[in-house]
């Protein structure tokens, strides 16, 4: 499959879980519910590939959360993680906890110190998530320090928010920054 991305192709899930499984260092996999009715059909496949614990769920259709929890109430096992857009809206862990998703998924530009420390006072991780090449293009329009669409001070900047993970686009350069803030601790 990533042989496939490489040549324009975007692999099945069913293809991916089965490359992920042989992987040695068992990766955790972030599988995003994009559409309605998905919960099911995308857990199911999980287990018949026996990749409960290498999968992590999200979705901006808080809805689906809420449907995988009541299909598999245990969060240990089936993390999920609510995806909030541009506009974090100001009852966003209500919302989340409602579905009884484990996570929040805010958009880079969202993260705040302040606000993940509400996160994690809630017992709660947070993923920090970027937006696709065109998007990421625009922001670096928009924000005079952007120099590209992504760089290693913008992880670093993240990171020290206190985020739990990232969702990037240049995962070489977020390795490098990553490392550089071990290095320098």
């Amino acid at each position: 499959p990533i042989a496939s991305i490489e040549r324009g192709r975007i692999p099945k899930l069913e293809e991916l879980l089965e490359e992920f499984k042989q992987q040695e260092h068992n990766p955790v996999l972030k599988i995003e519910l994009k559409d309605k009715d998905m919960a099911l059909p995308v857990i199911q496949l999980v287990e018949k590939h026996d990749m409960v614990l290498q999968c992590h769920y999200s979705s901006f259709l808080h809805e689906e959360i809420a449907e995988l929890r009541k299909l598999r109430p245990r969060q240990d096992l089936y993390p999920t993680g609510a995806l909030f857009e541009e506009v974090v809206p100001e009852n966003y862990l209500e919302q989340a906890k409602a579905v009884g998703a484990t996570e929040v998924h805010l958009r880079y530009d969202t993260c705040t110190t302040q606000r993940i420390q509400e996160i994690h006072n809630a017992g709660m991780k947070c993923m920090a998530w970027f937006r696709g090449p065109t998007g990421m293009n625009q922001d670096a329009l928009r924000f005079e320090e952007l120099k590209e669409q992504e760089d290693s001070c913008v992880y670093e900047t993240l990171m020290e928010t206190g985020v739990d993970a990232l969702c990037v686009n240049k995962p070489s350069q977020a390795v490098m920054a990553l490392s550089s803030k071990l290095l320098s601790q």
